[in-house]
């Protein structure tokens, strides 16, 4: 027997599956021969799936015990509602991160300097709303 490459025995194998199926053209059954007739590992594939595809095969039908129902999936419109509400998130998420890292270094130096941490967090958070959006807020003051 001579050497074998990998790709040889898992394009083999897969032809030894599609065989006991009766799925393969009359060239594919003489390479599948050829090959098991050389690869000894290949030669034991194909003999114990033929074992047990007979053994399957002769084996009576069995009834399900338990009831057996329809499975409930998601209806497709939940799933692209699902899908199109993630895909706005990501979108939003990608906007505010270069929106907020496009607000100058003057500006948010100027507000630290000028109020308490909390109130110039506030500030700042306010500032950036206010760019992303155009206008200021409402309620100016922290809650």
């Amino acid at each position: 027997m001579g050497a074998v490459l990998a790709a040889e025995c898992e394009r083999a194998r897969n032809w030894v599956s599609l065989g006991l199926d009766g799925e393969l053209s009359q060239v594919e059954q003489a390479l599948v021969r050829a090959h098991v007739g050389r690869c000894a590992a290949c030669a034991e594939f194909a003999s114990d799936l033929h074992g047990l595809t007979q053994e399957l095969r002769r084996a009576p039908l069995e009834r399900p015990t338990g009831r057996c129902g329809p499975v409930r999936r998601r209806s497709s419109g939940m799933r692209a509602f699902q899908l199109g509400a993630a895909a706005a998130a990501v979108v939003l998420a990608a906007t505010l991160g270069s929106l907020v890292g496009s607000l100058s270094a003057r500006q948010t130096s100027a507000l630290s300097a000028a109020a308490p941490f909390p109130l110039r967090a506030f500030r700042v958070a306010q500032l950036r709303l206010t760019v992303l959006f155009g206008a200021r807020l409402q309620n100016s003051t922290p809650v």
